[in-house]
């Protein structure tokens, strides 16, 4: 086996355990427990379950902002489950968004180049102009609107970073609501 092949399986049995253990969190407490499990202060388990697993699998695939290289376009780096390259020159996606934070908002790219190539980065202002560099020089097969807007590529307009925040706001509290929603439904059975 080939290291690509070895960091694919990797990846694979990493995703397969973590979503296990998200799965098992937010199902296992409301069937021991039982229908008093609903009428219990632990009902906000699962919902922070369901908001906080997902976040760390992604936070996995992240790759680490000390570790990201670029050199002859192509872009590398390493994140927990191993060391990822793409081809600046050949991208074929590229999508951002914001995270929330105090302070600096973190801004997060994902690109995929041609060749299959994947890569999450939490960029800096030199990383995010030399991938914006990359898009304007050889394009990208898609780039997601809110890309265009934190690469620069195109002015943002005033009322798009509060309705980034709102609509982040609004998927942490559906999934809250959804762990709370299944566990309870658990629970009854």
């Amino acid at each position: 086996m080939n290291a690509s092949t070895d960091a694919v399986r990797r990846r694979r049995v990493f995703f397969a355990v973590g979503w296990s253990v998200v799965v098992l969190g937010i199902a296992v407490p409301p069937l021991v427990v039982g229908p008093a499990f609903v009428r219990s202060g632990a009902m906000l388990v699962p919902g922070l379950m369901a908001v906080f697993g997902p976040a760390t699998l992604l936070e996995a695939v992240i790759a680490r902002p000390k570790s990201v290289r670029v050199a002859g376009g192509t872009a590398r780096a390493r994140s927990w489950t191993g060391e990822r390259a793409v081809d600046l020159h050949d991208l074929a996606t590229v999508r951002a968004w914001e995270g929330m934070a105090r302070g600096a908002q973190p801004v997060f790219v994902s690109l995929v180049d041609r060749s299959a190539g994947r890569m999450i980065l939490r960029v800096d202002d030199q990383v995010r102009h030399l991938i914006a560099d990359a898009v304007r020089r050889h394009g990208a097969g898609y780039v997601s609107p809110w890309a265009t807007e934190l690469l620069g590529l195109k002015p943002t307009r005033w009322y798009v970073a509060g309705a980034r925040i709102l609509g982040l706001s609004l998927a942490v509290l559906a999934l809250l609501a959804g762990g709370m929603l299944v566990a309870a439904a658990l629970a009854r059975r």
